[in-house]
């Protein structure tokens, strides 16, 4: 048997092992995902060797703790600077991945969204993370995000910025603190403190990638929020599982609004056909877990 688990704190939510556990199940592999709660990112390298893993997804707060861990990164990752996904090679070295941008990109794409151009989404889908999403997508035919705002600055934001800056939308990040402003000035994103967003600026998506909805609060003052949130075309949060404060607000202001779910699964996908290279139908693999994912929520 073969040991897989994601790493985070807090864990308990995580509907990971159920998404895993049901393709390897389908498909008699001999591995076993599992969850893991960490107390410090600085133990990861040293739990994840205890423990004996294959591979871990990584999430809130330990992703970029995971970027050090990796004895070698996939470009994607090494230009994030952030790594959700670490797998042991048989040479015993660890490769870290990030699975998120992919994951986050071919969600939208999948609710119908165009993003940027075709050349960039073209060049963005050779990723080696991206490449394993490929089966599923095509550039959509419905309303194009121009333009993006991401609160937050974490490595979800990063490779979130990332992700859509590669695909040629303009994306701007603010934070509460300057602390990853350098990330981001030098690959030419631009960083603003929350306090000098203006609120009669227009993004077309809005997204939130704070950890203010596990706290179930707002990542910005309302009264700079919502008419930020009046002007968009999408809310996006990356919580799923329950009706956060933004969730809220979006739906007051009349902006549609998605969760963190599919982003889940398709970063899911992503990684676990990373873990196991063997698994290759892409399709079936997302409709099973998009199956047991709606199963496990309504549980």
């Amino acid at each position: 048997m073969r040991y897989l688990c994601v790493f985070g704190n807090p864990i308990a939510h995580s509907l990971s092992p159920l998404l895993h556990n049901a393709i390897l199940q389908s498909y008699k592999l001999p591995y076993l995902y599992g969850r893991f709660m960490l107390d410090s990112g600085e133990n990861l390298g040293k739990t994840f060797d205890k423990l004996d893993l294959c591979g871990a997804n990584i999430t809130l707060p330990f992703k970029e703790h995971a970027y050090l861990v990796a004895h070698s990164l996939s470009p994607l990752a090494k230009h994030i600077g952030a790594v959700n996904t670490l797998v042991r090679t048989s040479s015993g070295k660890i490769c870290g991945y990030n699975t998120d941008a992919p994951g986050f990109i071919a969600s939208l794409l999948l609710s119908g969204f165009r993003l940027g151009s075709a050349k960039g989404l073209e060049e963005s889908l050779q990723s080696e993370e991206m490449s394993k999403l490929a089966p599923l997508l095509e550039q959509s035919s419905g309303e194009r995000i121009e333009s993006a705002l991401i609160l937050g600055a974490g490595g979800s934001a990063k490779a979130l910025a990332c992700a859509l800056q590669e695909c040629g939308t303009p994306v701007v990040v603010a934070n509460r603190s300057s602390k990853h402003e350098a990330f981001f000035t030098q690959r030419q994103i631009p960083y603003c403190l929350f306090d000098e967003l203006d609120s009669s600026a227009r993004f077309d998506l809005i997204i939130n990638a704070t950890s203010s909805s596990i706290a179930q609060a707002l990542p910005l003052p309302e009264s700079t929020l919502a008419p930020l949130l009046t002007r968009s075309k999408l809310a996006y949060d990356l919580m799923y599982g329950r009706l956060t404060p933004f969730a809220h607000i979006s739906k007051e202001c009349g902006t549609a609004y998605k969760d963190g779910a599919d982003m889940l699964i398709l970063q899911a996908l992503s990684a676990l056909r990373l873990f196991c290279p063997e698994l290759a139908d892409t399709p079936r693999i997302y409709t099973i877990m998009r199956s047991v994912f709606t199963q496990g929520r309504s549980a």
